[in-house]
């Protein structure tokens, strides 16, 4: 069993709805083996935390930009070795609005976790980061947040040694006829990462984990955003 310690209703009812997605979990507020917050500090408990929107030395950080379809499908062909070893990958997070450190710590994260690696040199200025791996790979990152007011946008491409991934709010539209000229409409995925991330959370409760290496995650691309000045 879950508890939900979310003080936003809206976001207390997206968890409730990526839990009831997961056969072995239930929400109930007595007694459970693991809480899901989002309150900083956490408060001491000998319970699992999964802590959304923060860091606390005795919580998992949620790492939301590794869960999205996209990014889980980008990782296993990597893992399935189908595009060789990483050597290129570009990012744009593009928005109408500030780009929050969270969103560029997540952002930052993502990078690493499809290297499986931490770089080597980093450069950077506001709204760019040019990070260097070993044996050549590469990463440019960019936050622009002067779009006009609606929709932002994201692009991810990775070019491996013997493929390449792309995952692009442009290419990856749907074409939609609802009466009179058809629109084009992004894929409706942006609250998926939930069910994977609560998935990996649950599985991380039931070994035993210790948050270490996820916090030591979120701490080294928390550190790359600030190095880089992005």
């Amino acid at each position: 069993m879950i508890r939900l310690a979310l003080q936003l209703e809206e976001q207390r009812d997206a968890y409730l709805a990526a839990a009831s997605r997961i056969a072995e979990v239930v929400i109930h507020e007595g007694h459970p083996e693991a809480i899901i917050s989002d309150r900083v500090p956490v408060a001491s408990s000998s319970l699992p935390v999964l802590l959304v929107g923060g860091v606390a030395d005795n919580a998992f950080p949620a790492l939301p930009w590794r869960f999205s379809p996209q990014a889980r499908s980008i990782r296993a062909s990597v893992d399935a070795g189908d595009l060789g070893r990483p050597g290129l990958l570009r990012l744009h997070v593009w928005e109408s609005a500030e780009i929050s450190h969270a969103d560029k710590v997540g952002a930052i994260d993502l990078v690493l976790w499809l290297f499986g690696a931490v770089p080597t040199a980093i450069h950077g200025r506001p709204g760019l980061a040019h990070l260097g791996f070993a044996e050549g790979g590469m990463a440019m990152i960019d936050f622009h947040d002067r779009l006009p007011p609606g929709e932002g946008y994201r692009s991810l491409s990775l070019i491996g040694s013997e493929g390449a991934a792309y995952a692009d709010d442009h290419h990856d539209r749907n074409l939609i006829f609802a009466g009179g000229a058809p629109r084009a409409s992004p894929p409706d995925t942006g609250d998926h990462f939930r069910q994977a991330m609560l998935e990996d959370f649950i599985a991380k409760v039931r070994q035993g984990t210790s948050p270490a290496e996820t916090l030591t995650a979120y701490r080294e691309a928390e550190r790359i955003v600030l190095e880089a000045g992005a």
